[in-house]
Formats: C-alpha cells, structure tokens, sequence
C-alpha cells in the first residue's frame, strides 16, 4: 500500500506543480497592468531563432540608461521616471517596475526578448519585425514580474495579420 502511495505521489507531484506554475502566469496576465512596447530585430541574420521570434525591445530609455557594464540583477522603474537601477536600490517612488538584469554590453534584459512563433506564421512575422511594424504588450504586476500578452503588428495582435497573409 505505502508503495503504491509513493508511486501515485511521485506521477501527481510534478503534475500539480506545472498546474500550479500555468496558473501563477495565468494570474499574472490578467492581474497586471498592460504596457505597450515597440520592437524591433536587432541581428538581421538571425532574428528568427527556431520557433522564437528574437527582438530588442524598446523600454523609452537613453542608450545609457544606468544599466552598468556587469551582469547584475536590475529594475526597469516606469512610473514615475523611466530609469535603470540595480534590483537593490529601487526607490520606494518607483511605483511600476519590472525586474531583469543588465548584461555585459550595458543593456536591461527582462526576459522577455523571445516570442512562440508557429512555423507557418514564421516568415510573415519576421519581415513585419524586421520592418519595425512589431510592438509587444505585456502584463507587469505589482511585484514587478512581466509576461507577454500578446505581439501587435501594426497595432492589431499578429493572428489577425497572419489570418489576411
């Protein structure tokens, strides 16, 4: 019996906790407040890795944005002042932010630089970014953690463009 019973935990556990992970993002989507960045592809050789749609994304800040030339963990403020700062010194001013790091060539990564593309979609979506036709909407939370919500081309979500192609 305890055998069976370690068993059924062992193939139930990981199951609960990809549930619980999904939901966590899920909540995160539809509790954050949405932000629209534009993009733009930034190694025309290889903007499109695999099935991800590779691009920088553009936070409305200076290239020296005070992000330092070391990886370190940092925080995008938004609101009131967009503005770089090491994760342990946000300001308690900063009323929106999102969490990333600044990498070795001085720019903020807040994870979010890749987007699912399906095969058949592919080529379509990789010219209209290239075209800098791409703008990205995410959810940031009050915790500062972002999620893509959708990739608008031209304003409209991509399935609708990729539908009239």
């Amino acid at each position: 019996m305890n055998r069976q019973f370690g068993l059924a935990l062992a193939l139930l556990l990981p199951i609960v906790i990809l549930a619980g992970n999904a939901w966590l993002h899920y909540q995160q989507r539809i509790a954050g407040e949405s932000i629209t960045f534009p993009i733009e592809g930034f190694d025309p050789r290889d903007l499109l890795s695999g099935h991800y749609l590779i691009y920088r994304i553009d936070y409305g800040i200076n290239d020296n944005g005070n992000c330092p030339t070391s990886d370190i963990a940092a925080s995008l403020c938004l609101k009131p002042e967009r503005r770089i700062y090491p994760a342990d010194e946000l300001p308690q001013s900063c009323t929106q932010f999102i969490r990333g790091n600044c990498d070795s060539s001085a720019r903020f990564i807040s994870g979010l630089e890749r987007f699912y593309v399906p095969q058949q979609y592919a080529d379509i979506l990789d010219e209209k970014v290239r075209n800098k036709q791409g703008k990205l909407v995410i959810a940031v939370d009050q915790s500062g953690n972002a999620g893509v919500v959708d990739l608008l081309i031209n304003d409209r979500p991509w399935k609708e463009i990729v539908t009239e192609e």
